[in-house]
């Protein structure tokens, strides 16, 4: 199985205004549509997308999946809000039984611990529009996964 983690863009901080309500830079889709030939040059094929259903998250996963050429929309789930942790995901995953690659739009540091718990990684820096890929010999459990490449956001021209 395949997991991804990819961290939402980066988001405005508009004094007064409700962190669910934040939404992408302009500098911040610009980055994620920069990155969408490397996602396609590596393959990046989820047969789910499952979003945190704050709005930089969904606008993350709705750029995502038009940069991949999909034709499937994103999946909001409550379980991948700010504050999840690997329980919540799995809970959300679970819900897709048949799927071997799953991408997760979320929120830090919620996916870095997630990537850091399944993979016993000390440590995982996840910037801004980051995307981890996770591989599992089989269902993922903690400890078990291996860090196959992880993408920083410089990578990406814009």
């Amino acid at each position: 199985m395949i997991l991804y983690f990819l961290r939402h863009g980066r988001a405005e901080h508009t004094p007064g205004r409700e962190d669910a309500a934040r939404r992408l830079t302009d500098e911040g889709e610009a980055q994620l549509r920069a990155a969408a030939p490397l996602w396609r040059q590596l393959k990046v094929r989820p047969q789910v997308v499952l979003t945190s259903p704050l709005v930089r998250a969904v606008q993350t996963a709705e750029l995502l999946c038009e940069g991949l050429g999909s034709k499937k929309r994103p999946v909001e789930d409550d379980r991948v809000r700010p504050g999840a942790g690997w329980d919540d995901l799995a809970r959300a995953l679970a819900d897709h039984p048949s799927a071997q690659r799953v991408l997760f739009v979320g929120h830090q540091p919620d996916l870095g611990s997630a990537v850091e718990l399944l993979t016993g990684a000390d440590a995982i820096r996840l910037r801004p529009g980051s995307l981890a890929c996770v591989e599992f010999p089989g269902a993922p459990e903690p400890g078990r996964g291996e860090i196959a490449w992880l993408l920083d956001p410089d990578l990406y021209a814009t």
